[in-house]
């Protein structure tokens, strides 16, 4: 009775210990979570994304045909109205802001007057000057009437005064790839919409609330005013709820799948509800575990940890049904099912564990973290197995017996001869003819297979040319204003020296530059003193009240930075919200900087050209781009395959020659996981799979998996004085499932979201099966030489 007490004491204390660590669990959507934190590539996309991706902005295009070619000006702003005036949107932009926000823009351009070069700004004040200023309006007047249609004609005819021509508002008007400009597309048939969310969505739940909102007054939009008109979703928002949704999904639906499939093949076997009962509780306290200890330890978990249910299901039931195999031999009594069991799942749990948490090894902290997921819950699966499920066997009985003697499923030694080397030489032959697996890396692994977000960002790629993926961005990041201009002075140093790049867009002169501003008050306050005069005059030569307004406000603003103290930096929303695509400032100082760069025709920055390019980086400068993920991620892979592989293969090795004590049976045992490989790397040349970053991990868990296959076969033999038939209805029944259980956890990662996840999952049940055929039905005839006789 007191142990009884000790133990649930015992285990009430780890479900709530398990609770508490629940409480602490989250999803991180985010895929740059997966990837080392410390590499350039990283950094720079996670300062692009941390710094200037909004995550309650969502961009939509809406695509008409060619009916609708010209209209789509008037559509867009059709649904934007209806989008704020359903209150699922803060503000919709379907225009370039310094058109929808004047007080905003005027401030920002007041801003650049005064922060920019002060030959500019003296230049701007003499153009102003009552003397010059009837010719400067004159010439203004004569440009409206030349312009072209469309953005060209609307800025002319709203600045008389020449504000909009300041140099340092290049990264604005250029159109790159920030929606501030280009919201038409060159074919008319295409228009964007970028809109705000009327309430915080943190957490991808909550973004996923708020795009059913937005997908709904769209709906109801495209049954009026929207009739025929395509709409779709990107942003920030869309790839949150995307991905979290999706790592739910697949968590859910693997864990779904696996433990039905297991329950109908446990029950095939065993063909008792209880055994069955007990072992679904069993595996939930062990999956609650798990998750428990992954809450305190990590707190957040990463899109590839998604998958660890399912394989950590197919792992902890195999101690179960060798249990109840065993059960079959060894009778009801505890200590004999325990003497019967007892070695080989803790073994089995060591061994496995040990290689889970190999991964740790790895450079990428996704397969890390899976890795460590996994080998606790082993840990805590073989505990929970052989501490309240073998009792609750040797109690409740393992069923039907098993008969004394029956039919040898396993062949004869010349036999099993024969057959591993037809294998082999069929494996050697593949591989010869087909090469082997390559390295295979590409960012949308990363992603969802199946992604509206990304198709949407792709289609707006293709209707706007601006938001091409031959840019890269450049991103400068400082903790003060002073280091902010060093860095910046130091990346126009590496850019203009290096000639790969045909050109590049760096907003440096947004930035607050205090000695600059001091001097250009002088001028600004010249070009304010004669604001009434400047204003009568551009009257009189014909701008009309509408296209004075923002040379009026833009004039107003001038004069109260004139008058203000200290550094100037634009305060309100509508400025701070034209400069955010550019410009991130702490308000003490410091932030970030991103820059648009292209490089010259013919240059590959994530190929041949890639290193050149890579050299960029360092000290606070980084270079962001997709694309640099493939050439930066592919040799940690390489990489992966010494640091993790070998250090477990000699300690594999290390564990075999403790367990099994002989040179031949180490031997027979690492031919088998050779043969096993050989298997593998022939299937995956056929199926044209390439190893990437994250179906590597499956090569130290095959090697775990089939020393797990041989320990047990080998320990049964031992057990049963080299009896085959005896180790084949106990043992090796027990081990065929734990394959099939195994491969079937591992095999509905094949339906995962992730594309990264669902190859290793293709690569694990090969390598499983494969392992699990030799061990069973090939390595035994070795071991055993004839019927009684084996090798200990």
């Amino acid at each position: 009775m007191t142990r009884r007490v000790a133990v649930m004491v015992l285990l009430g204390f780890g479900v709530l210990a398990a609770a508490l660590g629940l409480g602490r669990l989250r999803f991180d959507p985010d895929i740059l979570g997966m990837l080392p934190p410390e590499m350039p590539e990283v950094r720079g996309l996670r300062a692009l994304h941390e710094s200037f991706a909004k995550a309650d902005e969502l961009v939509i295009l809406i695509e008409g045909g060619a009916d609708d070619e010209g209209l789509m000006k008037e559509k867009a702003e059709s649904l934007a109205q209806a989008l704020t005036a359903a209150g699922v949107a803060k503000r919709a932009a379907w225009q370039p802001r310094w058109m929808d926000e004047g007080g905003g823009m005027a401030e920002f351009l007041a801003y650049l007057w005064l922060n920019g070069p002060p030959a500019i700004a003296r230049q701007q004040a003499t153009a102003l000057a009552p003397g010059n200023a009837p010719a400067t309006l004159q010439n203004a007047l004569a440009e409206v009437a030349t312009a072209m249609e469309g953005e060209d004609l609307a800025m002319r005819a709203h600045d008389p005064f020449g504000f909009l021509r300041h140099p340092a508002l290049e990264p604005l008007l250029a159109g790159a790839a920030d929606g501030s400009a280009g919201y038409e597309s060159p074919d008319g048939r295409g228009h964007l919409i970028l809109i705000d969310a009327p309430r915080p969505v943190p957490g991808y739940r909550n973004a996923g609330v708020w795009l059913d909102e937005v997908r709904a007054v769209i709906a109801e939009w495209q049954k009026s005013d929207g009739a025929g008109i395509r709409v779709h979703l990107t942003g920030e928002p869309v790839f949150a709820a995307e991905i979290g949704g999706a790592m739910e999904r697949d968590m859910s639906g693997t864990v779904g799948i696996t433990a039905g499939l297991i329950g109908l093949l446990f029950w095939w076997m065993q063909r008792r509800l209880v055994l069955l009962g007990g072992l679904a509780l069993v595996l939930g306290l062990t999956f609650v575990a798990a998750l428990g200890m992954a809450g305190w330890i990590y707190g957040e978990l990463s899109i590839m940890s998604a998958g660890f249910a399912a394989i950590l299901l197919g792992l902890a039931v195999d101690y179960a049904v060798l249990i109840c195999q065993e059960a079959k031999l060894a009778g009801r009594g505890r200590e004999a099912l325990w003497r019967a069991t007892g070695a080989s799942v803790l073994w089995a749990a060591v061994t496995t564990a040990v290689v889970f948490l190999a991964l740790n090894r790895s450079g990428l902290p996704g397969i890390a973290q899976l890795g460590t997921m996994v080998a606790c819950g082993i840990v805590a699966g073989a505990a929970l197995m052989l501490g309240f499920y073998l009792p609750f066997v040797a109690k409740a009985g393992a069923g039907r017996q098993l008969p004394a003697s029956g039919r040898r499923m396993v062949p004869g030694k010349n036999t099993a001869l024969l057959i591993a080397a037809g294998l082999a030489l069929a494996a050697a032959g593949s591989l010869w003819w087909r090469g082997l697996p390559g390295i295979d890396f590409n960012e949308r692994m990363l992603r969802p297979r199946h992604s509206p977000a990304m198709a949407a960002f792709d289609r707006v790629r293709e209707m706007f040319p601006q938001w091409g993926t031959d840019a890269l961005r450049l991103i400068v990041e400082a903790a003060d204003d002073a280091a902010m201009g060093e860095r910046l002075l130091e990346a126009e140093r590496r850019v203009t020296e290096m000639p790969a790049i045909a050109s590049v867009v760096l907003p440096s002169l947004w930035w607050p530059e205090q000695s600059r501003q001091q001097v250009n008050r002088e001028a600004l306050r010249e070009m304010t003193e004669n604001s009434a005069m400047l204003l009568a005059a551009a009257d009189s030569a014909g701008f009309s009240a509408e296209g004075l307004a923002l040379g009026r406000t833009v004039l107003a603003e001038m004069k109260r930075m004139v008058e203000a103290e200290g550094v100037v930096y634009p305060q309100s929303p509508g400025a701070r919200d034209v400069m955010r695509m550019f410009i991130s400032r702490n308000e003490n100082g410091g932030g970030s900087v991103a820059g648009v760069l292209r490089p010259v025709a013919g240059a590959d920055a994530a190929g041949r050209d890639y290193e050149t390019f890579r050299a960029l980086n360092g000290g606070g400068i980084w270079l962001a781009g997709w694309d640099l993920l493939r050439p930066a991620v592919a040799p940690l892979v390489r990489k992966d395959l010494t640091d993790v592989f070998l250090p477990m293969a000699v300690l594999m090795m290390l564990m075999l020659a403790a367990i099994f004590r002989t040179a031949r049976g180490l031997a027979l045992c690492l031919a088998a996981m050779a043969l096993s490989g050989l298997i593998l790397l022939a299937a995956m040349a056929w199926l044209g799979i390439g190893w990437n970053f994250l179906n590597i991990a499956a090569t130290p868990l095959l090697l775990g998996t089939g020393i797990d296959y041989g320990i047990h076969v080998g320990l049964a033999l031992r057990r049963n004085g080299g009896d085959v038939v005896a180790m084949w209805h106990g043992t090796g029944k027990a081990v065929v499932f734990c394959g099939v259980s195994t491969a079937i956890g591992f095999g509905s990662l094949c339906f995962a979201s992730n594309e990264a996840l669902a190859s290793l999952g293709a690569v694990a049940v090969i390598g499983i099966l494969a392992c699990m055929v030799v061990s069973v039905f090939l390595l035994p005839a070795f071991i055993a030489t004839r019927r009684g006789e084996s090798i200990s």
